[in-house]
């Protein structure tokens, strides 16, 4: 008995190495299949022959009321809002992809006001469940803002559809590094962009403050 169980076990072991391959291989295949997506995505992204296309913005009188009104929120919520220089001299184009279509769409500066967004106080992330000073950082919560401005309400739909398309294309992975969101407002399209994924939440926030004005 005791020899029969003894055999059983060397059989076992025998082809233990197997069934650890065949599990290896399993999730490296299943792991391929969630990551195909993303991955022709990128392929599309970095190897397609893309067409260029310009969005063309107009220097207008700003609409400063939105802006005003956001200015308050964010004091009042301890952020700051700081407005770029924006060199219109320049040719210098913002950009954003549309890896479905196959286009770079180029936004010109002309008529264009940047703002960068951070709060006053650091946020505090805890890397472990523990709370010891030791394992804790501080990070800042900051995006950017870019407002176009277009000649008229119709002019600036029509672009925002585009943009908004671009933006949305492959599931939002085509400028996901970014985390791009637009927002219309009559002639002119706002622009919501962060490379850091912990500051989504607070600047979803003030999209949908922007929306509602």
């Amino acid at each position: 008995m005791s020899r029969a169980l003894s055999e059983m076990r060397k059989n076992k072991l025998k082809k233990y190495p197997f069934y650890c391959a065949l599990m290896i291989c399993t999730a490296l295949f299943g792991n391929s299949c969630q990551k195909k997506d993303e991955d022709s995505l990128l392929y599309n992204l970095f190897n397609a022959k893309y067409k260029n296309d310009t969005v063309r913005t107009v220097n207008m009188p700003d609409n400063l009321s939105v802006i005003n009104n956001l200015t308050r929120e964010l004091t009042r919520n301890q952020m700051e809002i700081n407005a770029y220089n924006v060199d219109k001299t320049e040719p210098e184009y913002n950009f954003l992809n549309d890896c479905v279509n196959l286009v770079t769409y180029y936004i010109e500066r002309t008529g264009m006001r940047m703002y960068a967004v951070k709060s006053e106080k650091q946020k505090v992330s805890y890397r472990r469940r523990s709370q010891s000073n030791k394992r804790i950082r501080g990070y800042y919560q900051e995006f950017k803002i870019c407002v176009y401005e277009f000649e008229n309400e119709e002019t600036a739909k029509v672009n925002y559809e585009i943009l908004q398309k671009a933006a949305s294309s492959g599931d939002g992975k085509c400028n996901s590094i970014f985390n791009t969101e637009f927002i219309l407002k009559k002639n002119e399209i706002f622009e919501f962009w962060t490379m850091d994924r912990k500051s989504l939440g607070r600047m979803r926030e003030y999209i949908n403050f922007v929306d509602r004005q």
